[in-house]
C-alpha cells in the first residue's frame, strides 16, 4: 500500500495494552483478516473501521490518525558540519562533531584528542542538552561551574547556557539535543527521512 499514513503504530498501541490480534478484532467488533490487513498496511482503512480500532485501543479517532501520520522510524547519517547553519565566528571544534539532524533535536558524536576544545553554540537552539561520555575525560564548563565527566558519566542541562568542553583524555562522548517545547518534539516525528545511501 502506498500511503502517508502508517497503521503499524495500531500494533505498537495493542501490544502496549497486551492484546492479541483477536481480541483486538473482538473488541472492535471486526474481523481478525481486516485488524491484520490494516496493522500490516495492506489496506487502507475506512473511517468506519478506524473509528472501531480507535475505541478499542482507548484513544481518539483522530490521534489514532495523527499517530500514523508520524514517522516510526527515521534514519540519518550523522555528517561533519563544515558551514553549519547559525554557526557563529566564536565556535570551535566544529570538526570533532559528526551531527545527525532531526528538525530541532540533535545527536551529536565527538571525538577528540587531548587539549581539543569543543565550543560550538551555534548548533543549538532552545534545547536540554544531555551529554554521554563513552570514553576519554572531558571537563564540561558550563556558565562559571566546571564538570569533570569520565566515561559512562552523564549529565543533562539547558542548552542555550552558554557551556564548553576541553578534553582532558583522548576519547568520545555524545550529545543529545531534545527540544524543550513538545510540539517541536512532536515535529521531529513528522518530517520526511533523508535519503541515506547504504554501504
Amino acid at each position: 500500500m502506498n500511503s502517508v499514513y502508517d497503521f503499524r503504530i495500531i500494533r505498537v498501541l495493542r501490544r502496549r495494552l497486551g492484546l492479541t490480534l483477536q481480541t483486538l478484532a473482538s473488541r472492535a467488533g471486526l474481523t481478525y483478516p481486516t485488524v491484520e490487513s490494516v496493522e500490516t498496511n495492506k489496506t487502507l482503512p475506512s473511517l468506519k473501521t478506524l473509528d472501531a480500532l480507535a475505541g478499542a485501543l482507548q484513544v481518539s479517532t483522530s490521534g489514532l490518525i495523527g499517530l500514523a501520520e508520524r514517522k516510526l522510524v527515521q534514519k540519518r547519517r550523522a555528517k561533519v558540519e563544515g558551514h553549519a547553519t547559525g554557526r557563529t565566528k566564536a565556535d570551535k571544534g566544529l570538526e570533532n562533531c559528526r551531527v545527525a539532524r532531526y528538525d530541532k533535536g540533535k545527536l551529536i558524536r565527538v571525538t577528540a584528542e587531548t587539549g581539543d576544545f569543543v565550543h560550538v553554540m551555534g548548533l543549538h537552539e532552545d534545547v536540554h542538552e544531555f551529554c554521554y561520555v563513552l570514553s576519554g575525560c572531558v571537563e564540561l564548563c558550563i556558565e562559571d561551574k566546571t564538570y569533570r565527566l569520565g566515561p559512562d558519566d552523564t549529565i543533562l542541562f539547558d542548552g542555550l547556557l552558554d557551556h564548553s568542553y576541553t578534553q582532558i583524555e583522548t576519547g568520545e562522548y555524545l550529545t543529545v539535543h531534545l527540544p524543550k517545547d513538545i510540539r517541536d518534539i512532536e515535529r521531529l516525528f513528522e518530517g520526511k527521512p533523508e535519503q541515506v545511501s547504504e554501504q
